[in-house]
């Protein structure tokens, strides 16, 4: 697939060695994440035929993932990179051996399930936010967009096949099998990243300042969120990127909605699920002409808008097949945004900061994406599935409209835009 053309820009795992290693590496972490997904909760209920614990791992482990990207930021940007990235996958490797010992016991201990998903939510996501520091210095900033297509291709492929493989994993074998399969996969993910090249703290972190790591940051560069907020183009991606984790509520009115209309069969949930993850494979896949926009930040901000104006129709169709391709539409284009805000960051953030601001951004979007199921479900709770999906979408719609008046730096933002225009303020 050429880069000239409108396809997926590969030159980025043709011509960069080591960023081949950190996205194998990361798609078989994607798969193991997967694995986990389908493992841990089919197991804790079985141990304890209850679904508030079910929840309490799910909800300890996201709020420890949250923390340990956060954490794996700063990190990030004072110490060797690989060597943080090696020591966080090493962590989350014994865990999942861990949990597969504890699955082999004759009575497995659900506390032990609960320690250890906390501790590889925590430890295991610093490696997140060092990997996504590490990237951009690993291929030139022109092939950064191609770089987040294939990061969504990856998630989104990943998140189809995997819950399904876990699924037949444990039905052909046992739970421990997913854990050790994770491990093993593990294994093969910290052999990769081993072979990337030496990753030593960012230098230059200030003006005249030292290159220690172990000397205290000055006082304008600790605080990421004062950065973040002084400059334009970063922090109207971090906006929109909060608006955008919130359209993803709509899946959970997904269930009421085929209740409503298509007689509560499983299959109509099944296609609308996966409609999206198809539109954002169509996406990706045909994502060469991104690096090619002049503008990037205003496509953005029209793509913001255009997804969640798609979502807002679908609560109007009647027909199924109607309805998926309106959300094959709205996972397509919510892609292509999530495509530029991951260059836009990169392209945009000083090397020395790159770490606390993907930390962050990562972070953001977990949180982003929980807020939005509980506001979704509840406008569900309030109003039939249908409605709730069109009065949500339509409001978020709105929302999108107002930043794309308001953010007149990131509307105006190009790939190569000045720390003046960066910093200038919105118009």
């Amino acid at each position: 697939m050429s880069e000239s053309g409108v396809f997926l820009d590969v030159r980025p795992l043709r011509e960069s060695a080591a960023f081949r290693r950190v996205f194998i590496a990361r798609t078989i972490s994607i798969f193991g994440i997967g694995l986990l997904m389908v493992g841990v909760p089919i197991q804790m209920y079985a141990l304890t035929g209850s679904s508030f614990l079910v929840g309490l791992v799910a909800a300890v482990e996201g709020a420890a993932s949250m923390g340990g990207m956060l954490v794996g930021g700063i990190l990030a940007d004072r110490y060797d990179r690989k060597k943080l990235i090696l020591f966080a996958r090493t962590v989350s490797g014994i865990t999942f051996v861990g949990l597969a010992v504890n699955a082999m016991l004759a009575d497995p201990s659900w506390i032990a399930i609960l320690v250890l998903s906390l501790i590889n939510g925590l430890i295991g996501s610093i490696s997140i936010a060092a990997l996504f520091a590490v990237v951009p210095t690993l291929v030139p900033h022109e092939q950064l967009v191609g770089v987040g297509a294939l990061n969504v291709l990856s998630a989104r492929a990943g998140a189809v096949v995997s819950p399904a493989l876990g699924g037949v994993v444990i039905a052909a074998f046992s739970v421990s099998w997913n854990y050790w399969v994770a491990a093993i996969g593990t294994a093969i993910t910290i052999a990769l990243l081993a072979g990337l090249p030496p990753l030593p703290a960012p230098t230059g972190r200030a003006a005249g300042g030292s290159d220690d790591p172990t000397e205290p940051l000055p006082a304008e560069e600790v605080s990421v969120l004062a950065f973040i907020a002084g400059h334009r183009v970063i922090g109207g991606v971090m906006i929109a990127g909060v608006v955008a984790m919130l359209g993803s509520g709509l899946l959970v009115l997904v269930p009421g909605f085929v209740d409503e209309r298509f007689g509560n069969d499983s299959r109509a949930a099944g296609l609308l699920y996966a409609a999206t993850a198809v539109g954002a494979v169509i996406a990706t896949v045909t994502s060469g002409w991104l690096g090619r926009l002049t503008r990037p930040g205003l496509v953005l901000l029209i793509a913001l808008a255009a997804g969640f104006a798609a979502q807002a129709v679908v609560g109007l169709a009647g027909v199924l097949v109607v309805a998926m391709l309106l959300l094959i539409v709205a996972g397509a284009i919510t892609s292509v945004q999530e495509v530029l805000r991951y260059s836009l960051i990169q392209t945009h953030t000083p090397e020395h900061m790159l770490g606390r601001v993907n930390g962050l951004w990562a972070a953001q979007e977990v949180a982003g994406a929980s807020v939005g199921a509980l506001v979704a479900g509840a406008v569900g709770g309030l109003v039939a599935p249908s409605a709730a999906i069109v009065a949500y979408s339509a409001t978020l719609c709105g929302v999108a409209l107002v930043l794309l008046v308001v953010l007149g730096t990131l509307r105006r933002a190009t790939a190569t835009t000045t720390l003046d225009e960066d910093t200038a303020v919105s118009a």
